[in-house]
């Protein structure tokens, strides 16, 4: 047998022979940055350590860590979060599926980090329909719910149905179960008509008054009913029909 062995082309960046040798052979005083994270925490780990973790593996050629130091090399560790996935996927070894962990991972973070926002208040007809104007283009009806705290900062907006061209209605209890889960003291409905009419039928008031007195039975009070149109909106409440 012949101990001649064939040289192999050093790959583009960083140390070649390092390149070629998987985490598992890297020599014993270099810890693996998942190794070093379990025995040391993150708080002593390098950007590009953080990063392997994230990646998760490399490549036949090329291991997670020097795969990491090149990102950040070339982006620079501020540079990382606003990449883009067709940005991480032209980087070596970076498929779909970690190019969108990568994404993920670092929007995660910038929403967990972001100020919180304040809640909007919803005290008039006009507050109500800023948050619902989109409906105004909807081609078909939807019934959607504001749930309100004691101080009328809105908790969630929910769609509760989606109906046809001209009607859409729901029981009672698909319209309160949320307001029972988000402890909303109060709440607004709004529906779209997509024929443009801001007149309310018949059948708007009967719903209307249906759902006020089920929410007093739960201690809930149903604010308003919006209509919602390409033209604008009109109240219940201000119309006196609630």
């Amino acid at each position: 047998m012949s101990d001649v062995s064939y040289p192999a082309e050093p790959s583009p960046g960083g140390d070649p022979a390092r390149s070629r040798r998987g985490l598992r052979e890297l020599p014993a005083s270099v810890l693996r940055p998942r190794d070093k994270l379990w025995r040391f925490g993150v708080q002593g780990m390098s950007h590009a350590e953080l990063l392997a973790v994230l990646i998760g593996s490399g490549t036949r050629d090329r291991n997670v860590l020097a795969m990491a130091e090149d990102l950040v090399a070339r982006y620079g560790a501020p540079g990382l979060p606003g990449l883009t996935l067709k940005e991480w996927t032209a980087n070596h070894g970076m498929g779909r599926v970690k190019a969108s962990q990568m994404l993920a991972a670092f929007e995660l973070g910038r929403r967990l980090l972001a100020p919180p926002a304040d809640e909007p208040r919803v005290s008039s007809p006009a507050d109500a329909y800023a948050l619902v104007r989109d409906l105004k283009k909807a081609r078909k009806e939807h019934l959607v719910a504001l749930y309100l705290d004691a101080q009328n900062r809105l908790i969630v907006r929910e769609t509760v149905s989606i109906g046809s061209l001209n009607t859409t209605r729901t029981h009672p209890r698909e319209i309160l179960q949320p307001a029972i889960v988000h402890s909303a003291l109060a709440f607004v409905l709004a529906h779209n008509h997509p024929s443009g009419s801001l007149d309310p039928s018949r059948d708007d008031v009967e719903f209307t008054g249906t759902i006020a007195r089920a929410g007093e039975l739960m201690g809930i009070s149903l604010y308003d009913h919006l209509i919602v149109s390409r033209r604008g909106f009109v109240s219940l409440k201000e119309k006196g029909l609630l």
